[in-house]
């Protein structure tokens, strides 16, 4: 199965402020739908985690993919004066 990652990042157009991270769901005011939406987006994604990390203790998704440097090619002209 692959789920892909999906980078979010949506505000309230009334509540700019209202963060469901820090906030939780006593941080909404009057009861706004569009927090509540963000809090439920919160909380959805944070049972998504819990839930892979159930199935696959070892995975690790906050682990970087390892950069590899490729050494340089002595025939390659630099553009670069050295």
């Amino acid at each position: 199965m692959k789920i892909r990652s999906r980078k979010f990042s949506g505000r309230c157009a009334k509540h700019k402020g209202f963060n469901p991270a820090v906030d939780g769901r006593g941080g909404i005011r009057g009861g706004c739908a569009r927090c509540a939406l963000l809090a439920d987006i919160w909380e959805a994604s944070l049972r998504l985690n819990q839930l892979i990390r159930k199935f696959d203790p070892g995975h690790d998704d906050l682990e970087r993919p390892t950069v590899v440097v490729l050494e340089h090619d002595p025939r390659q002209m630099s553009l670069i004066a050295e």
